[in-house]
C-alpha cells in the first residue's frame, strides 16, 4: 500500500476487519476502529440475546495502545467530551496529524510514532448459543452500543427478515443517528450480518 502513489496513503487510511470461519472455529483480525460483535443465548433470559465484542476498537483511548505510541515517540490528546476519541499526533503542539485511531492500514505519515498495519488477531469457538455476528465500520458503532446493534438485528430476524433486510435496518438506523446528532455530516457505514445457524446452507443469506 505505502509504494502506490495513487492511493495517497501516507495521510489517509482504512480499517480493515476479517473474520475467518472455519467449522466451528473463529478468527478474527483487525486493524482500526471496526468492530465484530457476537450475538448470543441468553441462559438465563431465551428472548434477549447478548452481545459480545470480538474485537477491540484500537485507538489511544485504551491503555496499552496509548502506551505503546508514547512510547514510539508519539503525542496522544485525550477526549473533551465523553464518547469523542482520542487522537496521536506527530508533534506535542498538535499541529501534524490528529488520527483516531492507532493502528491502520495507511496513514504512513504516522507510522514512525507506532500507527501499525499489524493486526490483532484472536480466535474463538463457536457454540450452540451463538445465533449471528455483526461486522461494521465505525460509522455504525460511533452512536449505537454493541447491545443496541445486537437487540436491532434480533427483533428483525424475530420479524422473519433475513440478513440482507436486517443489515439494510442497520445501515439505516445509524444513517438516522448521525443526522439527528451531526446533521449532514456522518462517517463511513458499512456493516455485514452473518446467521451463523446454517451457516453453510445455500438458502442463508449474508449482507
Amino acid at each position: 500500500v505505502e509504494k502506490e502513489e495513487d492511493l495517497r496513503s501516507k495521510h489517509s487510511g482504512s480499517t480493515a476487519c476479517v473474520v475467518l470461519v472455519r467449522g466451528n472455529r473463529v478468527t478474527v483480525a483487525n486493524v482500526g476502529d471496526s468492530r465484530v460483535v457476537l450475538a448470543r443465548e441468553n441462559s438465563t433470559d431465551t428472548k434477549n440475546l447478548i452481545a459480545i465484542d470480538w474485537s477491540k476498537d484500537q485507538n489511544a483511548n485504551d491503555e496499552a495502545e496509548r502506551q505503546r505510541i508514547l512510547r514510539s515517540g508519539g503525542f496522544v490528546t485525550m477526549p473533551q467530551e465523553e464518547g469523542l476519541p482520542a487522537r496521536i499526533w506527530l508533534d506535542e503542539d498538535c499541529s501534524q496529524i490528529g488520527l483516531a485511531m492507532s493502528r491502520s492500514v495507511g496513514d504512513h505519515a504516522l507510522k514512525k510514532v507506532g500507527v501499525t498495519s499489524e493486526p490483532v488477531v484472536d480466535e474463538y469457538s463457536i457454540t450452540e448459543s451463538d445465533k449471528f455476528f455483526i461486522v461494521a465500520s465505525d460509522g455504525v458503532w460511533e452512536f449505537m452500543s454493541s447491545t443496541e446493534v445486537v437487540a436491532l438485528i434480533q427483533k428483525c430476524f424475530d420479524d422473519g427478515m433475513g440478513a440482507s433486510d436486517a443489515c439494510e435496518i442497520l445501515i439505516k438506523a445509524a444513517m438516522e443517528k448521525w443526522k439527528e446528532i451531526e446533521g449532514d455530516y456522518r462517517d463511513d457505514i458499512t456493516a455485514i450480518v452473518v446467521r451463523l445457524g446454517g451457516l453453510w446452507d445455500q438458502d442463508n443469506d449474508v449482507d
